[in-house]
């Protein structure tokens, strides 16, 4: 294997735990199609993308951002999404790659969508600890479900579901901004890891390249920890939109990517 093929997988993951570090998720809904164009089969891609995820969440927990977390949303919230991740794992695994494709493209258009209207601030967070047992159970509910569904997409498609999880705690608990991208980094990493558990040997040497995964997840981490640096220093509003932008060409390029291979089979 060349220099530049070697090279390539690593330069991918450097982008992804950037990514994550600049803007706190989307890491893994650029993380596949990436893996997929440099020479992964679709099932590896999404290994890889959970590996690298869950090591660039758990950097950005030590970063910093536990101060913000409110952990013990982030614990009802990966207790209830980790089974749906190892549901998810063992469900993608007997789907074809192009169809898996197609499902990130999918996913990378409504991010971009939920990233372009979300607001920079949120007021009012609401505890749902407080209230009638029935007023609890309505905050809780909505939740509960999006919990569930955040974990299944994660360990189906390889995401870490940040991108989905962190409106969520937005709207539905009205959590500030930066509490809420950090809550969502803890579930994050154990979602993605309780997908790993059904992906196993495919950590230490996935086809198509000959870099195991474990050296991409160094990268990641290296990338998250430059980035968040650079992040901090820029406004908002900038990396909204260049967000938005780096979502909206993803969700395309993957959607030609998928469909092509789904024609060929």
């Amino acid at each position: 294997m060349t220099v530049l093929a070697a090279a390539l997988p690593v330069l991918a993951a450097l982008a992804v735990g950037s990514v994550i570090g600049l803007f706190g998720s989307g890491g893994g809904i650029l993380a596949v199609p990436a893996f997929v164009l440099l020479g992964l089969e679709p099932h590896d891609a999404v290994a890889a993308s959970l590996l690298v995820v869950a090591s660039a969440a758990v950097v950005a927990l030590i970063g910093g951002a536990a101060r913000h977390t409110r952990w013990g949303i982030a614990a009802t919230f990966a207790v209830l999404g980790a089974p749906a991740a190892m549901a998810g794992a063992a469900v993608g695994r007997g789907i074809p790659g192009p169809y898996l494709l197609l499902g990130v493209a999918a996913l990378a258009v409504a991010a971009a969508v939920a990233s372009y209207r979300r607001k920079p601030t949120a007021e009012g967070e609401l505890t749902c600890s407080t209230g009638s047992a029935a007023e609890r159970l309505r905050c809780w509910a909505p939740s509960a479900l999006a919990a569930i569904a955040v974990g299944f997409l994660t360990g189906l498609l390889g995401v870490g579901g940040g991108f989905l999880l962190t409106p969520v705690l937005l709207i539905a608990l009205r959590m500030p901004l930066r509490a809420a991208a950090a809550t969502s980094l803890p579930v994050i990493a154990v979602n993605s890891i309780a997908g790993l558990s059904q992906h196993g040997a495919q950590l230490f040497q996935p086809a198509g390249t000959g870099v195991p995964v474990v050296f991409l997840a160094a990268a990641a981490i290296v990338g998250s920890l430059v980035a968040a640096r650079l992040g901090r220093r820029l406004p908002p509003n900038i990396l909204q939109r260049a967000f938005v932008v780096l979502l909206s060409a993803v969700g395309m390029g993957t959607a030609i990517v998928g469909t092509t291979g789904l024609l060929a089979i």
